[in-house]
């Protein structure tokens, strides 16, 4: 009944299944299966003779209407899959030089090049280096000024170059950074009497795994103007470009020494009238060792801080060779199982209540 009602209000008006111009519907055309539920917007009607049906300017006839809907649908589906090909992930084209690491993000490979610490082989660029293009042709300079080749990828190779590490448009291939000999460490460079009274600091680390720590403390120790940084070989982490990267640069111009022995170190150091300092979290957990607050601790001669592992702190070995324990007061109780401080952290606390006396002093 409600169907002839609209069939003969339709016909009475010349429209039928078109009113102003556009297309009523019809429950038989529906659009095909996985289709886009809406047709394009059909253009405004142009209003025809009297008596004639409406027509849409540039509008196919009304029976064509869902063919082409569906051949646009169709077009469209088969471009998707090559698209989707064209984002696949394509081989490595980077061949690595034998015996090479990837540096990557703009200090690290900045202060390689300048430093001339490591063999260089390629500098890689992010093509369209876009609002970093200043900084990228200051690394080209520095590059061109070593004689090292510079090569612009897509960004996708250096992601794999570096393994998905935050490169920010910038790699470097070069040899590894070593660590140094403890015998140059050792090298006087000031008298043996000056050398007594002078305040110097060394930094030692007994098996600190973690490269992002390693970074951040060797950062530190650049910053806060420790002498020297000694590392215990055995169970330490290397000085990898993620060390490199963690540190700001500071590994490229900041040399790192190593031992196969850091107990009969601390013991030959003691013997030339330095003074070891530890380094503890709980200070109820330390025997046969004053413990004092780093606040409290006096500069007045050589001293050696020694930092222990990420969970572990300072071997019992290491912690009897000390004179005495440092330890951090927080600022509040603390709740069972946060506390301490990380590694990192800690020291540069420790390091700059330290350090800050010898500014002081220096006034």
């Amino acid at each position: 009944m409600q169907r002839a009602l609209v069939r003969a209000v339709c016909g009475a008006a010349g429209l039928r299944r078109w009113r102003c111009g556009v297309r009523l519907r019809s429950t038989r055309e529906r659009p095909p299966r996985g289709a886009p539920a809406s047709l394009p917007q059909v253009p405004t009607a142009v209003p025809g003779p009297s008596g004639s049906r409406g027509t849409a300017r540039g509008q196919p006839q009304p029976g064509r209407a869902s063919a082409a809907a569906r051949e646009l649908w169709l077009s469209q589906r088969d471009e998707f899959p090559r698209a989707r090909r064209g984002l696949e992930r394509k081989p490595l084209c980077v061949e690595r030089t034998k015996g090479s690491e990837i540096l990557f993000g703009v200090a690290p490979c900045s202060l390689a090049l300048t430093q001339e610490r490591r063999n260089l082989f390629r500098l890689f660029l992010k093509q369209s280096s876009g609002s970093r293009r200043a900084v990228m042709g200051e690394l080209v300079l520095q590059a061109t000024a070593r004689g090292v080749p510079v090569c612009h990828i897509p960004r996708r190779e250096l992601d794999q170059l570096c393994r998905g590490q935050l490169h920010q448009g910038v790699c470097l291939e070069a040899t590894p950074l070593p660590f140094k000999s403890l015998e140059d460490a050792e090298a006087p460079s000031l008298g043996h009497e000056e050398g007594r009274k002078a305040q110097l600091m060394w930094l030692v680390l007994e098996q600190i795994q973690d490269p992002m720590n390693l970074g951040a403390l060797l950062r530190s120790a650049y910053f806060l103007g420790v002498d020297r940084v000694v590392t215990s070989r055995r169970n330490s982490c290397p000085l990898t470009p993620t060390v490199s990267k963690a540190s700001a640069g500071a590994v490229e111009v900041f040399d790192v020494y190593s031992t196969d022995d850091l107990q009969s170190f601390l013991k030959a150091k003691t013997a030339e009238g330095w003074e070891v300092v530890g380094t503890v979290s709980k200070p109820e957990d330390v025997e046969d060792v004053p413990v004092i607050s780093c606040l409290e601790f006096r500069w007045d001669k050589p001293i050696i801080l020694v930092i222990g592992s990420e969970g572990e702190g300072l071997s019992l070995e290491t912690q009897l060779l000390c004179h005495r324990m440092l330890a951090i007061p927080p600022g509040r109780a603390l709740h069972p199982g946060i506390e301490s401080l990380n590694v990192s952290v800690a020291t540069g606390i420790l390091l700059h209540s330290i350090c800050s006396q010898k500014r002081r002093h220096g006034d």
